[in-house]
């Protein structure tokens, strides 16, 4: 089948994982009646302990995508892809760092450290899939988060048709392929759906965006994976259970703590109804439990992987409840509030709920129709300046009950619930002047016996959606944005790359009241003849697609000379080493933030890139000493410009006589930023020792040494010296190696007293 046919057998066969926050869950035994704490959960997860610098690094098949919307391209996927794990990589909680690592090709050597592949296949009426590649028989280890089950490999599958054939919105410039992106990739980390309206929820309720890639429930869940040394001391947690009216557990019920103008976090019972809700900010919170919807666990094994014991037995769910707050009402008005307060643990939470046949609704899709030609958007976008709006809601499988009611969560009820269609309805709000906040709000639905909520229903705006009414390119090879509603936290995107933009006038009405705002911004680097579509996004959630994807503006890129690798020096690293790397390139205009460097497998981690000239940049690069010895993929990816040598680079065996120095090189007084008059440290890599006499050079010139040990070396970094990247080279015997170490500016002065 081939490498990449054989990983997307497996994902599918693993099924598209999904529905809590909720991890891949194993238990250590199956003890009934399960009437002891579930206690310790075994989760899937990457070992930290096998990753450098606790990187997990997602490689994209070079292929691509075989087919392309018009305007569409390999760059903007890519770009896309960076964006989405960026938006992981920036977990402060988490001890997880997920990093791009450029392009790999199918046939190249095979990769020993764990890691991820983005490839793409076939995927009707689907963007993404995400799994992890979990192993058919698990082992139990010990991590600082508690025991896990190690992931050696995730896979996300992409469509490889952007080009919209299948009716769905599938260009990888509009943001609903970064949020899916993101999503996919939440999966291949460990992470389970959740019905929050967060990053990690099915797509139908999903409310996120640019502005807001993830949220609270996506940080408590890659935190108690990877949670970083007291990361709980700035979280709270809800512990309790749920059983049936009667007796016994209910078995992978959702928990949900939610606050009515902030965020929803949750999790899924054990098998005994207890759980622990972890992670959650600070704040006032209600709480509600409801029952797994009809599709997250459907018969074609396409939802959530159940848990299951350490044989492969899994632990099924209980059937449908009632849905309520606690305590036992289906009120808003009436629930509890619980205080959270950071590293503290709210203790005894108990539901008692009601077996029913069937769910009356789930999965509720709302809908604003916004500007002259009422067009539709979902989930529902409101200007709520006028202190009224009216959205429309219906169910994503239809039929659903019909509602009495429907409440904005902490605000009131709808004045209006009117029928709009076959199992669909108008729902007409007041919003009073303290409630007209920007932001997602909570829609509780209530029928004749249940109650259905729906976490970020509806966004709260004050504003109407941005739109482009002219782009002019300028002499100085920036482009001028005009059009309305943009302010400050506006910004530009050239397909899925965001462009540096500021607005000319913040966003203040002129025109006789009208909103005609000017962004400037300067375009990332293009491909020749390049033709890109243009979104100005707001820091509300909206952007100018909600009324201009029909027909968006264009910016066309200067024809030009093809971009290539022209040298990689050296092309070839021992196993057990970090060494600079330098790669020159010919028709290339390099600029920092815009670039990435990759070597095709997960056995060579490049820890930091700088960019020296517009056609060369120097990376650091780690290869483990377990490194799989063989060639793969050098590239290089400019903004939309991708570059690439296949087996274009190579691992070799060790050389126990090359010097080993560990990355980076810290402040032998702070252990951070090294800076001009200071002394920096270096250690050797892997466990293994500095040989004697060994001589250190700083750009070429000699240093000096102030320690020596086989275990340490401190060197000076003399004043005056240069700020930026030097080059560090650690000679023995004939044998050198050179790092990149950042020179950085010296901390200010503090103010002496008088």
């Amino acid at each position: 089948m081939g490498r990449w046919a054989a990983l997307a057998a497996m994902a599918v066969l693993l099924g598209v994982p999904a529905q809590a926050y909720y991890h891949y869950v194993y238990y250590q035994s199956r003890l009934a009646p399960f009437n002891a704490p579930f206690n310790p959960i075994i989760r899937a997860q990457f070992n930290l302990a096998a990753l450098p610098n606790n990187t997990v690094t997602f490689y994209v098949n070079d292929a691509g995508p075989s087919i392309f919307y018009p305007n569409d391209s390999f760059g903007s996927v890519l770009g896309e892809i960076k964006q989405a794990l960026a938006v992981w990589n920036s977990v402060s909680s988490s001890n997880l760092r997920v990093a791009f690592g450029g392009l790999e090709s199918q046939s190249q050597a095979p990769q020993n450290t764990p890691g991820a592949d983005i490839v793409f296949d076939d995927l009707p009426g689907l963007l993404g899939m995400g799994t992890p590649n979990l192993p058919v028989t698990p082992v139990v280890l010990n991590g600082a988060n508690g025991p896990f089950v190690a992931i050696s490999r995730s896979t996300v599958i992409l469509t490889s048709n952007t080009a919209n054939t299948a009716g769905s919105p599938f260009q990888s410039y509009l943001q609903g392929y970064f949020t899916t992106v993101v999503h996919e990739i939440g999966h291949a980390l460990g992470l389970q759906h959740t019905w929050t309206g967060a990053a990690m929820s099915q797509d139908v309720i999903r409310n996120t965006s640019r502005a807001r890639p993830i949220d609270a429930d996506d940080i408590a869940a890659l935190s108690v994976l990877y949670g970083a040394p007291g990361w709980t001391a700035n979280f709270g947690s809800i512990s309790g259970n749920v059983a049936f009216i009667g007796g016994g557990g209910v078995s992978l019920a959702s928990v949900v703590a939610i606050s009515p103008t902030g965020p929803a976090v949750s999790t899924l019972t054990n098998p005994d109804g207890s759980f622990q809700i972890q992670g959650v900010p600070p704040g006032v919170y209600q709480l509600y439990a409801h029952p797994l919807p009809p599709d997250a666990i459907p018969a074609n094994g396409s939802g959530i992987l159940l848990p299951a014991d350490l044989t492969g037995r899994t632990f099924p769910a209980s059937g449908v409840f009632s849905t309520q707050f606690f305590p036992n009402t289906q009120n808003w008005q009436q629930a509890e509030p619980f205080t959270v307060s950071a590293g503290q643990n709210v203790s005894g939470p108990s539901f008692q709920v009601q077996a029913r046949s069937a769910i009356s609704m789930y999965d509720m899709l709302t809908y604003s129709y916004l500007g002259p030609s009422q067009t539709p958007v979902t989930p529902a976008f409101v200007n709520v300046t006028a202190g009224q709006f009216v959205i429309a809601a219906s169910p994503d499988y239809p039929p659903a009950a019909t509602p009495v009611s429907v409440a904005v969560l902490g605000m009131g009820n709808a004045y209006s619930v009117a029928p709009d269609g076959a199992s669909a309805w108008a729902l007409y709000f007041n919003v009073p002047q303290a409630q007209q906040a920007a932001g997602p709000r909570h829609l509780v639905f209530n029928t004749a016996n249940d109650m259905y909520v729906l976490p970020d229903g509806v966004n709260f705006t004050l504003q109407d959606p941005p739109t482009i009414g002219s782009v002019t390119q300028n002499a100085n090879g920036t482009v001028t944005v005009g059009g309305n509603n943009f302010g400050a936290a506006s910004s530009v995107f050239f397909d899925g790359l965001q462009a540096p933009g500021t607005s000319n006038n913040g966003g203040i009405a002129n025109n006789g009241g009208a909103s005609n705002n000017i962004l400037n911004a300067t375009p990332p680097t293009g491909t020749s003849g390049q033709v890109s579509t243009l979104t100005v996004f707001n820091g509300d959630g909206q952007n100018s697609m909600f009324l201009q994807s029909g027909n968006p503006p264009t910016f066309t890129y200067p024809v030009a000379a093809q971009p290539q690798i022209s040298s990689v020096t050296p092309a070839t690293l021992p196993a057990g080493i970090s060494s600079m790397v330098t790669i020159n390139a010919s028709n290339t205009n390099f600029v920092a933030g815009q670039v990435s460097v990759g070597f095709g497998t997960t056995d060579a981690l490049v820890n930091d890139i700088w960019v020296v000239s517009p056609t060369q940049v120097i990376a650091n690069v780690t290869v483990p000493p377990g490194a799989a010895i063989g060639s793969s993929e050098t590239s290089v990816i400019s903004a939309f410009q991708v570059m690439s040598q296949p087996f274009g680079f190579q691992i070799q065996p060790a050389n126990p006589a090359l010097p080993s120095i560990a990355w980076p090189a810290i402040n032998a007084n702070t252990g951070g930023a090294i800076y001009p008059g200071t002394f920096a440290s270096i250690f050797p890599a892997n466990g293994t020792q500095f040989p004697a006499g060994m001589q250190l050079t700083l750009n070429g010139a000699p240093t000096a040494i102030q320690y020596s040990s086989p275990t340490q070396i401190n060197f000076a970094i003399p004043a005056g010296f240069p700020l930026g990247p030097a080059i560090l080279t650690a000679a023995s015997g004939g044998n050198a190696v050179s790092i990149v170490v950042e020179v950085d500016s010296p901390p200010a002065a503090s103010a002496q007293a008088r």
